[in-house]
């Protein structure tokens, strides 16, 4: 008799990025493996490599997961508004919701672990989607308020940003109201208002 398994008939993929997400949350991706996923999804050790060639491949899919949502929420945002500047702040207080929201995806899309995403086109692709969206943003930006930023370095002042922000959010606990630590206070005074610091970017942009 065959054992039941701990998922649905033609969902194994999607346990797998479920489980494997769980995993690199509580122990890195280090200590990830296909066959130890396999075990947890009660399935046999060579399930894994029906739908992932490898880890890495794995990996790319949570990455791929992570752009595809990134790219939602922000290509709403920039429809949700006219205005240049709330357009700006929308996406950038969403592209830093995500990164709580979903820190694993996080660490895998703008990480050291995947490594060049030329080696899986459907990632890159992704990527440059997602991209995209911004860099539509930037260029309204610069046709609008006639700036003379090209647009390759304002794309880099505005993500280098925006993505530190981000990252300080997700990997400094912000202090309580009784710690007197400086940098934990600048971190607890960004998450209760990251939408100030972005006008003051977009603002300082604007005004050259």
């Amino acid at each position: 008799m065959k054992s039941k398994s701990k998922y649905h008939h033609g969902d194994l993929r999607a346990t797998l990025l479920q489980l494997a997400e769980a995993q690199i949350a509580l122990a890195g991706v280090e200590k990830l493996s296909l066959r130890a996923l396999a075990r947890q999804a009660g399935v046999s050790a060579t399930a894994p490599f029906r739908h992932f060639s490898d880890k890495q491949a794995l990996l790319g899919a949570l990455a791929i997961d992570g752009f595809n949502e990134l790219a939602q929420s922000i290509n709403e945002e920039s429809k949700a508004s006219t205005s240049l500047e709330m357009r700006f702040v929308g996406i950038g207080v969403s592209y830093i919701a995500f990164a709580q929201d979903f820190p694993v995806h996080y660490q895998l899309m703008f990480g050291s672990v995947l490594g060049d995403f030329a080696q899986q086109p459907e990632l890159q692709e992704a990527a440059a989607r997602t991209y995209g969206i911004l860099d539509e943003l930037l260029m309204d930006m610069r046709r609008q308020e006639d700036l003379a930023m090209p647009i390759e370095a304002l794309g880099g002042l505005v993500w280098s940003t925006v993505h530190g922000m981000a990252s300080l959010l997700i990997n400094i606990p912000p202090a309580n109201a009784q710690t007197d630590v400086a940098p934990r206070q600048a971190v607890r005074t960004l998450a209760e208002d990251p939408r100030g610091p972005l006008k003051a970017l977009y603002r300082g942009i604007v005004a050259g």
